[in-house]
């Protein structure tokens, strides 16, 4: 087992190197592969306003508490959440250089996202939020123990980027729900909002997926199938392990830390703000395609 930290000094300089030689981030920079690389860039086009929706609903809940340590997580959720925000918009400009749909899915997200605002109270907006973190911690976990990201086919640069993303996920999982809990939410309530958050993101990320694939002339092709399908729904595939623990969720007296994070590869969080850094892998002008 490769015990070397993923987040570390030899990566840093590595994806710093690409930065300064002016190397494009491949097309398929996952594993040569449209489904497995269009995968993780159409979940960037939900996260930013995702996060905002986060945000705005955890600091409306800390003005019910007074358990100073839930605010000061719920303190901490919001500094990375708006870190994530700000680092997947400039993720998101650089796919919009590449001819994809994102600004499309983008506002798609942010409509959603009001009408949510719009229509549900505080406890609902928790509830929600508490899927939503659910579904990003349970993702991040598989990322995390199956070691997906590791290997030389997958870029340096989005290793880094999903792998901060998916560490700081998983530190702060339980955050939404425990201020979900903390105002009084209950079962009936929480589990009303899962379904609907389940649908409405499956729903939101296969448009986005699809629109990806078919922008690239990739849809209809079959070695965009064979050789992604089974990273994703193969025995150790993230969306196949992801499914058991998405359905925890709905156990009466589940808690986020009874989701265990093996972390295979021993991956490490520096405590300091990397966001710079890795807004800095996308360029500043249209990228060109390699």
């Amino acid at each position: 087992m490769n015990e070397e930290p993923v987040i570390n000094e030899r990566e840093r300089l590595h994806a710093a190197q690409l930065v300064a030689s002016g190397t494009p981030i491949p097309q398929w920079w996952f594993r040569r592969s449209a489904m497995l690389t269009f995968l993780f860039n159409a979940s960037s086009t939900t996260v930013p306003e995702g996060e905002r929706f986060i945000i705005r609903a955890a600091r409306d809940a800390q003005d019910f508490t007074d358990d100073e340590g839930l605010k000061k997580r719920a303190d901490t959720l919001m500094h990375e959440e708006a870190a994530h925000a700000r680092m997947h918009d400039a993720y998101n400009r650089y796919l919009d250089s590449l001819g994809l749909p994102t600004e499309k899915y983008y506002k798609d997200t942010k409509r959603l996202i009001g009408f949510l605002e719009k229509r549900f109270s505080l406890m609902g907006r928790l509830a929600v939020c508490a899927m939503i973190e659910h579904f990003t911690a349970v993702f991040s976990k598989q990322v995390l123990d199956t070691g997906i990201l590791e290997g030389e086919d997958v870029d340096e640069r989005m290793d880094r980027i999903w792998s901060w993303h998916c560490l700081e996920e998983v530190e702060h999982r339980s955050t939404a729900f425990d201020l979900y809990l903390e105002l009084g939410g209950g079962y009936f309530t929480r589990i009303g909002a899962a379904w609907l958050t389940s649908v409405l993101f499956a729903y939101m990320h296969t448009r986005c997926l699809f629109a990806f694939l078919a922008s690239k002339k990739a849809l209809w092709k079959w070695n965009t199938w064979r050789y992604g399908l089974p990273y994703v729904f193969g025995p150790r595939g993230v969306y196949h392990l992801f499914l058991t623990d998405w359905l925890r969720y709905f156990k009466p007296g589940f808690h986020p830390y009874d989701i265990p994070i093996e972390n295979r590869f021993q991956k490490q969080l520096h405590h300091y703000h990397i966001e710079e850094e890795l807004v800095g892998y996308f360029p500043a002008e249209p990228a060109s395609v390699v």
